[in-house]
C-alpha cells in the first residue's frame, strides 16, 4: 500500500476489518506504527521490531492487566471482578518474579513421558475422527474435526472425561467472549463470568478428586509440582487448569481451521504439501506466520514511553499485534504471499520472550499430524464455500465454520 493512499477505516472492531484486518495492519505499519485506537481504548503497535521489543521489556510493558491498569479501566462490576479474580492467576497474566515461580511449577507438569506418548494418541484421534466422516464426502471441518481433536487431546492429558466435552465447550465459548475481544452484541464480561464460574466449580471438583486419588494427568502433576520448596496454591491450580483447557483447544482449533483454509484457497501450496510430506514442518510454521490464531495480546505501560512520535502514559493499555508483525515486509520478504517453502524466519504466533507459549510444542504437533493424515486420506479435498465467515473477535482469529468436500473413494490408506 503506497503512502499516497487514503487511510482505511481505522476501527479495528469494524466488521470489514474483523473479517480482513491485513490491509489496515499494512497501513498502520507504514503510517502510524504506534496508533491510538479509540474503539479499543489502547495503543496499537504493528511493526515486527516494535512488537518484539514489547515482549522483551516486561518491566515496561506489564502482562498483569488485572493489577496494573489504572482507574480509567477499572470497574466495580461484579462480572468484571469475577473474571479478574480467576484470570489474574493465569501464568500469561503474571509478571516477574511471580511469573518465573508459576512457570517453573506449571511446566513441571509437562513430563517427557507425556510428550513421548502424545504423538500416537493424537494420530489415533485424528484417524478416528476421519473414520466418522470419510464416507460422507463432506464435513464442516471446524465442527467435525478442528474443535473435537484438540479438545480431546487436552482433556485427555488433564484426565477430563470425553463425556464432559460439550458442556466444557459451552463454558469455554462464554469465556472466549472476553479473551477473544468479541465485537458483536454480547456483554463480554457477563458471558465470561458465567463461563468462569462453571469452570471453577468443575475444576474444583476435579481438584478434590485428585487430592483423594492422584494419577499422572496434568491436574495431578500440577498438584504435586514443587520448586524450591513451594507449590501452586489451590486457586492457582484451578485457574491454570482453565488456562490449559482454554488455550489447549481454542487456539489450536483456530490454527487447524485457518491453516487448512489457506492451503486450500492457494491450491498450488496445498498440492506441494500433498506431494511432499517433508514440507509439512515448514508449512505449519508458514501458516502460523501467515494468519496466526492469536492476533494480539494486551499489555500495560508501567511508565511513560515515547515511541514513533507518540507518548504512552503510565497505566495505558498497549496492544502488540503479532498478526501484523508477522506480515511486516521489514522482516519477511513478500509477506502477503503464502509460501510453504519459505526459508524459516522467526514469527510471533506464539508470542516471544518470557511469555512464549508453553503449549507451542503441542499445537505444532497436532497441526503437523493433521496435515499429514488429512491430505493422505481425503483425495481431491476442496473448499465448499468461497469466503467463510470469521468469528467476530479481535484477539482470537478463527473461522466459524469450514465446509469441505472430497472424493468419496478416499480414506482407505491409514
Amino acid at each position: 500500500m503506497s503512502r499516497g493512499e487514503a487511510a482505511p477505516e481505522l476501527d479495528l472492531k469494524s466488521w470489514p476489518n474483523v473479517q480482513d484486518p491485513f490491509p489496515l495492519y499494512a497501513w498502520l505499519r507504514d503510517h502510524e506504527p504506534v496508533h491510538w485506537s479509540d474503539s479499543l481504548g489502547a495503543w496499537v503497535v504493528t511493526r515486527w521490531a516494535d512488537v518484539v521489543a514489547i515482549f522483551n521489556r516486561p518491566e515496561t510493558f506489564s502482562s498483569d492487566r488485572f493489577r496494573k491498569l489504572d482507574e480509567r479501566y477499572a470497574s466495580r462490576r461484579p462480572a468484571v471482578r469475577a473474571v479478574a479474580d480467576v484470570l489474574g492467576h493465569w501464568l500469561v497474566f503474571r509478571d516477574p518474579p511471580d511469573h518465573e515461580r508459576l512457570r517453573e511449577l506449571v511446566q513441571k507438569s509437562f513430563t517427557p513421558r507425556q510428550l513421548e506418548s502424545s504423538r500416537d494418541r493424537i494420530a489415533t484421534i485424528v484417524d478416528g475422527l476421519l473414520d466418522r466422516v470419510v464416507a460422507r464426502g463432506e464435513m464442516d471441518f471446524i465442527r467435525d474435526f478442528a474443535f473435537p481433536l484438540p479438545a480431546m487431546v487436552i482433556t485427555g492429558m488433564m484426565g477430563v472425561p470425553e463425556t464432559d466435552l460439550e458442556r466444557i465447550k459451552t463454558w469455554s465459548d462464554r469465556l472466549a467472549a472476553y479473551i477473544g475481544g468479541a465485537v458483536d452484541e454480547r456483554d463480554n464480561f457477563t458471558e465470561a463470568s458465567a463461563g468462569v464460574a462453571a469452570l471453577v466449580e468443575y475444576f474444583g471438583d476435579l481438584f478434590r478428586a485428585r487430592e483423594r486419588r492422584a494419577g499422572d494427568d496434568l491436574v495431578s502433576l500440577m498438584l504435586r509440582a514443587e520448586h524450591e520448596g513451594r507449590r501452586l496454591s489451590r486457586d492457582e491450580v484451578v485457574a491454570n487448569c482453565i488456562l490449559f483447557l482454554f488455550a489447549g483447544h481454542e487456539t489450536t482449533t483456530n490454527l487447524l481451521g485457518n491453516g487448512l483454509f489457506h492451503l486450500l484457497r492457494a491450491p498450488e501450496q496445498g498440492a506441494l504439501v500433498r506431494a511432499d510430506p517433508s514440507l509439512i514442518h515448514g508449512a505449519v510454521e508458514e501458516l502460523l506466520r501467515y494468519d496466526c490464531p492469536v492476533p494480539a495480546t494486551a499489555k500495560v505501560a508501567t511508565d511513560d514511553v515515547s515511541w514513533h512520535g507518540r507518548t504512552m502514559r503510565r497505566g495505558d493499555m498497549v496492544i502488540p499485534f503479532m498478526a501484523s508483525a508477522n506480515r511486516d515486509p521489514r522482516q519477511f520478504p513478500d509477506p502477503d504471499r503464502l509460501d510453504v517453502r519459505r526459508t524459516f524466519e522467526r514469527h510471533l504466533a506464539f508470542a516471544a520472550g518470557i511469555h512464549f507459549c508453553l503449549g507451542a510444542w503441542l499445537a505444532r504437533l497436532e497441526a503437523r499430524l493433521v496435515l499429514e493424515v488429512v491430505f493422505r486420506r481425503l483425495p481431491r479435498l476442496a473448499l465448499a464455500v468461497d469466503e467463510p465467515r470469521w468469528k467476530p473477535m479481535i484477539f482470537l482469529r478463527g473461522l466459524e465454520s469450514l465446509p469441505l468436500t472430497w472424493a468419496r473413494d478416499g480414506g482407505s490408506t491409514r
